[in-house]
């Protein structure tokens, strides 16, 4: 009886010394652009660091801070991956793994926005970082001849579809940067694109003329939703918006989308976060909270560079369906970590 009632005591008093919290910033450089899985106890970070593709694992999202990235990519000899490797997303397709980037040629600014190009990597059908990821090519709609740039994945009604940013023609994107979907036939294919959104809000275009980053979530009564940045990354200007998906609607017809008419999340002056914008959305580990990793810059003067930093936290949902993801929480603030994450931490049989 005594030797039960040590090891319960060892049991709760190893549990109760958990840390169940984590507070931002989670990376403090090449922070921008961030997007996360979560998959067999592990959380799987990635973000723009400029010249490679990175991975960052860690069982908990306080341990995502020290952990050493893993470059999964590098490979420069396409001129048309020299410069501004941004925004690598992965994804599990299929029972595999595949990471999504852009890249461009080196060039002026001019020559480089419409060279962007999206690739794919494929990697293995384990955990992501078992296997080596090798480069299958360029993914591209055949109708789009414009830069593509922060190409990001999303399931509706048991379809993948791939949606983009356009750095294109005036005759693409007559009214900047916009928002393109296709269907994603294979996990390197994709059909026609349409264009679903561009700049037409006063909030969207203070600065720039820009959407981009797309990330899709579904409410908790079903509600489809895709939240963007708008506006320029050069300053406090840059916030998130975000447009829902009719019932049953084509999600490729523009017609189908609803734009909320304000912005979802935007600078805190107050709790010090500039520019919060290009969010992923990720479940917790036991499925039934909603959370989101962004980028924000921790001054006024902050512009699209790697001093970005990475910000974690929960998203709560409205009543009228749409994701609350204000405000922006001040750097330091100790946050409850996601659900389930603890009982992936005790090392008790």
């Amino acid at each position: 009886m005594l030797s039960i009632t040590k090891s319960a005591l060892a049991a709760a008093w190893l549990w109760s010394s958990l840390t169940l919290a984590f507070t931002n910033p989670i990376k403090t450089l090449n922070g921008s652009d961030p997007q996360m899985v979560y998959d067999n106890g592990y959380y799987y970070l990635t973000s723009t660091s400029w010249t490679t593709v990175e991975i960052t694992k860690a069982r908990t999202i306080e341990g995502l801070k020290t952990a050493i990235p893993t470059v999964i990519y590098d490979d420069k000899s396409d001129p048309l991956r020299t410069r501004n490797w941004w925004a690598p997303e992965i994804w599990r397709l299929n029972g595999r793994w595949y990471v999504y980037f852009s890249t461009s040629i080196n060039g002026t600014w001019g020559e480089m926005l419409p060279s962007l190009t999206q690739w794919v990597l494929e990697g293995g059908t384990g955990a992501p970082l078992d296997e080596p990821f090798s480069l299958v090519g360029k993914i591209r709609p055949d109708n789009y001849h414009g830069g593509m740039l922060d190409g990001t994945v999303y399931n509706i009604d048991g379809q993948d579809y791939f949606i983009f940013s356009s750095v294109a023609s005036d005759d693409e994107s007559p009214n900047g940067a916009s928002l393109w979907i296709s269907k994603l036939l294979d996990p390197t294919t994709v059909g026609p694109a349409t264009m679903i959104a561009y700049p037409e809000f006063d909030w969207e275009h203070e600065a720039s003329a820009v959407l981009e980053g797309p990330a899709g979530i579904t409410s908790p009564s079903g509600e489809v939703w895709v939240v963007y940045s708008a506006d320029s990354c050069n300053g406090p200007q840059y916030k998130l918006g975000g447009m829902k998906l009719s019932p049953g609607a084509d999600p490729l017809l523009a017609s189908s989308w609803t734009k909320l008419q304000e912005p979802l999340l935007v600078t805190s002056v107050e709790n010090g976060l500039y520019g919060p914008g290009h969010n992923g959305f990720f479940k917790s580990p036991d499925g039934t909270q909603d959370w989101m990793v962004f980028h924000a810059n921790r001054n006024s003067n902050g512009s699209c560079d790697a001093k970005r930093q990475t910000f974690i936290q929960q998203v709560q949902w409205n009543e009228d369906g749409s994701p609350q993801l204000a405000p922006p929480l001040p750097a330091g603030t100790e946050i409850q970590a996601p659900s389930g994450e603890c009982k992936k931490r005790s090392t008790l049989a």
